[in-house]
């Protein structure tokens, strides 16, 4: 397999067609979820490894980390129904990967988990107000859980750059890589106006500070 034949892959993974505004339910693009996993694999973050997907939604992070032979995969996500939706899909198509892959409802507040290795996640942006902060709080969470490797995306603002720096630094993580990516959000919202809206997101990779 090749990054190509997994973004065709990952395309054909059915659109959840009831997302949530206030829980942010955008679907992140095939493109970028495959650019994503093929920087984990190929820097050894997916393969035998333990990994977590942190507000999994419908799954796909989780579904390509199996493809990809992840040893196990554990989804977390508050919202019930479109995690279902998720399962209904990947049960029928990816039968014989099911037994790799544990699903837990509930809130990342909450969660305690222990011997991760790689955490992939499209956490919420926090642009709405009861939502600020939200995708700091993801990224703590991923950090005080003790993942040796952290794969998230941001909102890009200079702000946000900076805290994600500070927050870094405070659970003695590095960023080793941060990308710009277009990251194009269809109109799936009551509040939508435009058929897209293109968003500007950092690709971070952080990795646990040896040194300290």
């Amino acid at each position: 397999m090749d990054k190509k034949e997994l973004e065709l892959i990952l395309s054909s993974i059915p659109r959840y067609d009831r997302p949530k505004r206030m829980l942010e339910q955008y679907e992140t693009p095939p493109s970028i979820l495959a650019h994503i996993l093929w920087e984990a694999l190929l820097r050894g973050d997916v393969e035998n490894r333990t990994v977590l997907d942190l507000g999994c939604g419908a799954l796909r992070f989780s579904i390509g980390s199996l493809i990809l032979g992840a040893r196990t995969v554990i989804g977390v996500d508050i919202d019930e129904e479109i995690v279902s939706f998720g399962l209904s899909y990947s049960s029928k198509e990816y039968e014989n990967l099911m037994p790799r892959l544990l699903v837990i409802i509930g809130d990342v507040r909450d969660i305690e988990l222990g011997s991760i290795d790689t955490v992939l996640m499209n956490p919420p942006f926090g642009v709405y107000r009861q939502n600020r902060g939200l995708d700091m709080l993801f990224l703590a969470k991923a950090f005080h859980i003790g993942a040796e490797s952290v794969y998230s995306l941001h909102k890009y603002s200079h702000g946000v750059h900076n805290i994600v720096k500070q927050l870094t630094n405070s659970f003695g993580y590095k960023i080793i890589h941060a990308e710009i990516l277009d990251f194009p959000i269809p109109m799936i919202f009551e509040t939508h106006v435009r058929k897209v809206y293109r968003v500007k997101v950092v690709f971070y990779i952080f990795k646990k500070n040896r040194e300290r």
